[in-house]
């Protein structure tokens, strides 16, 4: 798997993925999490061996708040992956929405495995 850089608004993280594609899925993923937690562990999430694996939440760790707390990270309208760091030039870039659906998608797929699978 290789590393790749991804970046949106405030949210930064290094993930190891099979493609840019996963990497900004899964970038969304630790960030759809910080609004739609979910009772399992993150790592079970993907069924594959080929998925996304964060290699790293976030670069920036001084602003966390003073009073414990984590900020919120935001996207923008686009999600930047770069498989040589953040701030390139020369990244791939795809519609943060795009990305968001494709995610949805997968979340809602997910869930109806599952309750198939408990009602099995």
């Amino acid at each position: 798997m290789a590393k790749f850089y991804v970046q949106s608004g405030t949210f930064r993280s290094v993930v190891a993925a099979d493609s840019a594609r996963k990497a900004a899925l899964w970038a969304v993923h630790q960030v759809m999490q910080q609004v739609l937690p979910t009772d399992e562990d993150s790592s079970s999430l993907p069924a594959s061996g080929s998925s996304p694996t964060p290699t790293s939440q976030s670069q920036d760790k001084s602003s966390d708040r003073p009073d414990g707390s984590t900020p919120v990270a935001v996207l923008d309208g686009r999600v930047r992956i770069s498989e040589r760091g953040y701030d390139r030039n020369d990244c791939a870039e795809m519609p943060t929405m795009e990305v968001v659906a494709e995610w949805n998608q997968m979340v809602l797929t997910l869930d109806r495995l599952h309750q198939m699978m408990r009602h099995a």
